[in-house]
């Protein structure tokens, strides 16, 4: 980054980081996909409102750190089984879209995107790794400004690949008909059941 500007070195990483597919994207997609994009755009703000917080609690100084060991393990865990939580919730619903007297029984989208992000252990590991370091360049550089205008920009990118995605969930699938996206609907439960699978095996075994 040596002479390179932080806000727009952050831009980059943040639209990396959006279309690295990982289970944000997934629960953003399966949203969207399920409930259209007001559904999806509500998940959106779950995930980058929580982020966001985050990402602001590092520029004012908040320390955090990468994790590993038991508490990488668990947070793999906590992530695999909300993953496999929320697959179950789509295939019961039969692919198809939620009824109101559904949603109310049911996990609201807004805090669906904020576990995706509380609960990933690959997004704490970005913090750690990534943000925490850049966000203490830009300190350098332009003090506590100069890193929440890096923030503003992480997330600016981030948000605007992720939008991008829900989206295609929600309008992609108006195209189709209703028997083609119901199938693609329950394909992304499955999608999530195997992300969860994969999580929950990773941190239970040695």
């Amino acid at each position: 980054m040596a002479g390179g500007s932080p806000a727009l070195t952050a831009l980059g990483i943040g639209v990396a980081l959006a279309g690295a597919p990982g289970p944000v994207q997934a629960v953003l997609l399966a949203e969207s996909a399920r409930g259209g994009v007001p559904r999806g755009l509500r998940a959106l703000a779950g995930v980058h409102g929580t982020f966001g917080l985050l990402m602001v609690c590092l520029a004012l100084g908040l320390s955090v750190a990468t994790p590993s060991g038991l508490v990488l393990r668990g947070l793999k865990v906590a992530g695999g089984a909300l993953l496999v939580l929320l697959a179950i919730d789509g295939v019961r619903s039969g692919g198809h879209q939620p009824r109101a007297e559904d949603s109310k029984r049911t996990i609201a989208p807004e805090i669906r995107g904020i576990l995706s992000i509380v609960l990933n252990p690959g997004g704490w590991l970005f913090l750690g790794a990534v943000a925490s370091p850049l966000l203490a360049t830009a300190t350098r550089r332009g003090g506590t400004a100069g890193a929440l205008l890096v923030v503003l920009a992480l997330i600016g990118g981030a948000a605007a690949g992720d939008g991008a995605v829900v989206l295609l969930g929600g309008l992609g699938l108006r195209k189709a008909g209703e028997r083609v996206a119901a199938a693609v609907r329950l394909a992304l439960a499955m999608l999530l059941a195997g992300l969860g699978v994969w999580l929950l095996i990773s941190g239970l075994l040695p």
